[in-house]
């Protein structure tokens, strides 16, 4: 049943209906009459108690649940929130063989200003260098560094010295999951069937691992060669981590391990007979979508706002788009094609808006070369590349 939220005016006016209804009597038109004051109040509190039903009644949807009360429901489908984790890694400081660096010092990120510490004393140093595992104190995206990157020692040790070199990225720090990704995971859940390592079990399993925003799991090698055994899981990551979504090392390496075995009970996951060896965990590709609009007609003095906004609308497109996986994703929410007369509604909408018109839309996948349409390819994504005004 549709719930009607009513205005305070139309509250008003029912309350005081209602008590002139029970008393049989007109209330005077003063501002203050009894009646009057008593309905403006009640009305005032009634309007409150709608605002919580509502509140409370998209609570109870996954479509539209936020916070604690989408934790509730992802509960209920055995889908936890992916909590924020911390960056982790390998550093070499240069220091005289036989040197230790003790668990107690701490490093200090140089670009990002985040504060480090050793898991353990460092090995004697050997080489020139001494090695040490670290890792971020912010938990989050803040304390990623790349390989080559700098931190510097908060405590001078004799024998070492003071920056200290990324050489390898253990664990790479994540954001607490959003609303909206949990939303999907949990859809996900509600929507596929799930059971004896499908699609949808190698979905859930990628997507388990912090930073990771969509997989994408085919059957084949690559490109869709290969035998059936052989799987394909592309893999997407949030864009706190990389702004296309395109997943480094450290992340591939941690969803092979989830899909391998549960990371919680060790228990191996993938179905009787399929070994690491058949399974190819990789990165979604994003390529560029060159749009070219000819004859604009516009208001010189608006014609800088309407472009940008055509630039925003397209921009929002082509990250929207997404490669489409027969038998796991819904029929409905299919949105892995590009046309001329797609991209042409989305300008012709923000153009329309300003009273502004243009001859034709095209687009293609390098500048100045048009084609008429294109699907996304397994583990492809797109963005926009540049618009051309002709």
């Amino acid at each position: 049943m549709a719930l009607t939220l009513l205005t305070t005016d139309e509250l008003y006016e029912r309350n005081l209906a209602n008590i002139e209804g029970e008393i049989n009597q007109i209330s005077p038109l003063n501002d203050k009459a009894f009646n009057r004051v008593i309905a403006a109040i009640e009305a005032l509190n009634h309007k409150e108690l709608q605002l919580y039903a509502a509140e409370r009644a998209l609570a109870n949807l996954v479509l539209t649940a936020t916070g604690i009360d989408l934790d509730i429901l992802g509960a209920e489908y055995s889908v936890t929130r992916k909590p924020a984790e911390a960056a982790a890694m390998t550093i070499e400081l240069p220091a005289t063989n036989g040197t230790v660096i003790p668990v107690t010092v701490d490093y200090t990120g140089d670009s990002n200003g985040v504060r480090y510490l050793p898991d353990a004393a460092s090995p004697p140093a050997a080489g020139g260098v001494a090695v040490q595992d670290v890792t971020a104190q912010t938990l989050g995206t803040a304390g990623n560094l790349n390989v080559t990157d700098t931190m510097s020692i908060g405590t001078q040790v004799p024998g070492a010295e003071t920056q200290a070199e990324v050489t390898i990225i253990l664990n790479t720090g994540a954001d607490k999951e959003t609303d909206d990704a949990y939303r999907q995971r949990i859809l996900d859940k509600i929507q596929s069937v799930q059971g004896g390592g499908n699609a949808a079990d190698y979905r859930k399993w990628s997507e388990e691992v912090a930073g990771v925003a969509r997989a994408y799991p085919y059957s084949g090698r690559i490109l869709g060669s290969g035998s059936p055994p052989e799987r394909t899981i592309y893999i997407e990551t949030e864009t706190s981590i990389d702004l296309d979504g395109l997943a480094g090392a450290p992340i591939l390496a941690e969803v092979r391990a989830s899909i391998t075995a549960n990371q919680e009970t060790s228990i191996s996951r993938q179905p009787l007979g399929l070994t690491d060896d058949t399974l190819y965990v990789v990165s979604i590709t994003r390529i560029s979508i060159y749009v070219e609009i000819r004859g604009l007609t516009v208001d010189a003095a608006i014609e800088a706002q309407v472009k940008a906004d055509v630039s925003t609308a397209l921009i929002t497109h082509f990250r929207a788009l997404r490669p489409f996986i027969d038998g796991l994703d819904i029929v409905a929410e299919r949105n892995d094609k590009i046309t001329s007369l797609t991209i042409g509604d989305i300008v012709q909408d923000i153009l329309g808006a300003n009273g502004a018109s243009a001859e034709t839309v095209s687009f293609g996948l390098s500048p100045g070369n048009t084609i008429p349409e294109y699907s996304l390819a397994q583990g492809e994504t797109t963005k926009l590349g540049s618009i051309t005004y002709v």
